[in-house]
């Protein structure tokens, strides 16, 4: 039951991530505002749920909506891609504005969630 339910969570959470950076298309500039905002969405959930969520608890929210939605939800790799293609390219000041505003803001919402939801 723990497998179906992370399945299911990471099947909706994968087509979720897709519509929400679809719709959040790229800026004249091409800064992946899509990966962003589904990156720091997710993080902010992860400390909401955490914050109320008991460590020893083996809920099957847990593992359908942590784990499964949330865990396919926010993208490290698409991240990642998108980071190296702006290096790549020799844009280097974005490049290194997009991991810093990822890795900084990702950080701060999820203690934002789990510090206003505990």
């Amino acid at each position: 039951m723990i497998y179906l339910m992370i399945g299911l969570g990471g099947g909706l959470g994968a087509i979720s991530r897709y519509l929400a950076s679809s719709f959040l298309s790229h800026t004249s500039i091409g800064f992946p505002i899509g990966t962003l905002f589904v990156n720091i969405i997710g993080c902010f959930l992860i400390g909401i749920f955490v914050a109320n969520q008991d460590e020893t608890s083996s809920s099957l929210a847990k593992y359908f909506f942590i784990i499964g939605f949330l865990g396919s939800f926010t993208t490290f790799s698409a991240f990642t891609k998108e980071a190296l293609v702006f290096f790549n390219q020799e844009s280097l000041l974005i490049s290194f504005l997009y991991v810093f505003l990822t890795v900084m803001l990702c950080l701060t919402f999820t203690y934002m969630g789990y510090r206003f939801f505990k």
